[in-house]
């Protein structure tokens, strides 16, 4: 009898063991799944060149637009790139996205240069960047 009553007492500090364990990896699941980023939504960033007179003087306005499916993006920060010969941007001006999402940059380089849009990105939404135009001085 008394060995029944040790084998009895050893399973059930056994299965105590086993369910400690679990709700530990289970609390241990949850802790993770806390830390797991949200999805980031992707972005589109357009661009267009138009010549303009300012002042008597011919300027280039480069603009663009910052989307995302469904939501307007007011305030995010833009980046105008200029693309030296080595293919390597040259951050040249920044400015935040109007109430649509629309940015406007003014350029009037001496030479003929290549230009591009970049957004950096936040947490929720992707960087995104546009196609290069060139602008002739």
């Amino acid at each position: 009898m008394r060995s029944s009553l040790l084998a009895r007492r050893a399973a059930a500090v056994a299965a105590a063991a086993v369910i400690a364990t679990t709700g530990a990896m289970a609390v241990a699941g949850a802790a993770g799944a806390s830390t797991v980023h949200a999805k980031r939504l992707p972005t589109h960033l357009s661009i267009a060149d138009k010549r303009a007179v300012e002042h008597h003087k011919h300027v280039t306005i480069i603009a663009g637009r910052l989307t995302t499916p469904g939501f307007r993006l007011p305030g995010r920060l833009i980046f105008l790139e200029r693309v030296t010969a080595k293919h390597k941007p040259v951050i040249v001006g920044r400015e935040h996205t109007g109430r649509f999402g629309g940015v406007a940059f003014a350029v009037d380089p001496k030479t003929t240069a290549h230009y591009r849009l970049e957004f950096p990105g936040t947490p929720r939404l992707h960087s995104s960047h546009s196609r290069v135009v060139t602008v002739k001085g």
